[in-house]
């Protein structure tokens, strides 16, 4: 969340408190009662939403690097020594398993894993070929973990940064309804300027405390 929007939910959370202890004081008034539910429901939508969208994916992202990095290396390394194989018995396999680093850091995530998997695939297809002098059938199964490695951290990154960028934008929406609630609680209020002013100046004294010198009223959204 930005500071714009942790004042205006610090505020909520003050005016839910305020409710919370004062409720002798509007006992009986259900339209209020009932937009006082409203307020409690987005305040604790808001928290929900601001945990996800507060999520650190760097670790995911540091994850999902070393297991690309891991991927990359151990494909160039054991598809070129099988590319030297082939080369001797005048096989296309050879042109097909000649790769460098370069060529699969320029291709999204998903590509890098289609092309690993398709270039051990032909070396594990001809393991019994290649191992022991070539590439050994201990080092296929590293390098299909190092691929499935990174297919899992790629997954779990892509869903912790989809998460997060969705709750942002739920963030957006659900502040929309706090600025629609306080609106329609100010009018709901207004009565107790004459019934009863010390709730009702409480009231506003909550209304403004965790604002922090933002201009609380012209900041708050409405529909």
């Amino acid at each position: 969340m930005n500071t714009n929007q942790s004042n205006k939910l610090n505020m909520a959370k003050t005016l839910k408190q305020f409710y919370s202890v004062e409720q002798g004081k509007y006992a009986g008034n259900n339209p209020l009662t009932a937009r006082i539910s409203e307020l409690n429901t987005i305040v604790s939508n808001l928290d929900a939403l601001a945990e996800i969208q507060a999520t650190d994916t760097t670790a995911n992202t540091n994850l999902k690097t070393d297991a690309g990095t891991l991927m990359i290396n151990l494909t160039v390394a054991y598809a070129n020594t099988a590319a030297d194989y082939f080369d001797d018995k005048d096989s296309p396999l050879a042109k097909q398993l000649t790769t460098s680093k370069s060529k699969i850091k320029n291709m999204t995530g998903v590509e890098a894993k289609i092309y690993c998997q398709k270039l051990y695939g032909i070396v594990n297809e001809n393991t019994d070929d290649l191992d022991p002098d070539y590439v050994t059938a201990s080092e296929a199964q590293d390098w299909q973990a190092a691929i499935n490695n990174f297919d899992a951290k790629a997954y779990d990154a892509s869903v912790h940064i989809d998460t997060t960028q969705n709750a942002t934008q739920d963030l957006d929406k659900e502040f929309k309804k706090l600025g629609t609630c306080l609106n329609k609680l100010d009018r709901l209020m207004k009565k107790y300027d004459i019934l009863n002013q010390s709730f009702y100046g409480n009231y506003k004294i909550s209304r403004k405390t965790s604002n922090l010198g933002t201009r609380h009223n012209s900041e708050i959204p409405t529909n």
